[in-house]
């Protein structure tokens, strides 16, 4: 799915949600007038019109910016996931995590998403959704799954696309400052570093020195923007020596920060 048909998907579901809206709001007033229900007609219809109001405003939106982007052309896919050095995320709606990658030219790259979600789990509020043991996946725009993450106790366990253990990621309950630490079977470490401010920064420092990755919000280069309509777009770039098993840490670190993005 390029990010083109992630715009037309996405004003395609608050379409869908405007007129559910709008129907369940037709189908309380035609009942009221059958049984004779003396229902406040201001009071039950304003939060459905309301809501449907809002989704068709979103379908607008997203339909502009559908027809505003052009259809991409590839110019990355003779590189694996793992070896592209810069990644823009967009999120799908999922219980936990879906978070789809592409390429500058507005391509798939790849996505994380739960390798099993069973569907009682739409239904779950987040605090309670969170007590649920979770097994991301790391796939490649052909569905490969080139990497995984499991959650055991308070840390993210990393295996690789053979299923051994490379790391482990040990996430801090901290909005700002260092916010987790990975640490790589090679000897290497890294540490989250996160600040808020007019853009959102997202670091991974190595412990000897130098930025591994940085996550950028609210800017990119200009030329992206032909694809990319979104401002706040998270835009990930990663240093062009960093290993696969460090990039894994890389995901790690997203995947703790984006969890119920999209709940």
């Amino acid at each position: 799915m390029s990010i083109r048909e992630f715009y037309q998907q996405k004003a395609y579901h608050h379409l869908n949600s405007s007129i559910l809206s709008a129907v369940i709001l037709l189908v309380t007033v035609t009942f009221s007038l059958i049984l004779a229900w003396e229902l406040p007609f201001f009071l039950v219809s304003t939060p459905f019109l309301a809501v449907s109001l809002i989704h068709y405003i979103g379908f607008i939106a997203y339909k502009n910016k559908t027809e505003g982007t052009p259809i991409p052309v590839s110019c990355y896919h003779d590189k694996q996931l793992f070896e592209q050095n810069s990644l823009l995320l967009a999120f799908a709606p999922a219980p936990a995590l879906r978070m789809l990658l592409f390429t500058p030219d507005g391509m798939p790259a790849g996505e994380l998403r739960e390798v099993k979600v069973r569907k009682y789990r739409w239904f779950l509020p987040g605090f309670v959704d969170k007590k649920i043991r979770k097994q991301i996946g790391i796939y490649d725009f052909r569905g490969k799954m080139e990497g995984s993450l499991s959650e055991e106790g308070r840390r993210l366990k990393l295996r690789n696309s053979q299923g051994e253990v490379i790391g482990l990621f040990y996430p801090r309950r901290k909005q700002s400052g260092t916010t987790g630490m990975a640490f790589v079977n090679n000897g290497k470490k890294l540490k989250v570093e996160e600040c808020f401010g007019l853009h959102h920064d997202m670091k991974l420092i190595r412990t000897e020195g130098g930025v591994a990755a940085r996550l950028q919000t609210g800017w990119m280069p200009l030329e992206w923007t032909q694809y990319f309509k979104e401002a706040n777009t998270p835009v990930l770039a990663f240093d062009y020596h960093l290993s696969k098993d460090e990039r894994l840490t890389v995901f790690a670190a997203l995947a703790i920060r984006y969890m119920y993005y999209d709940h």
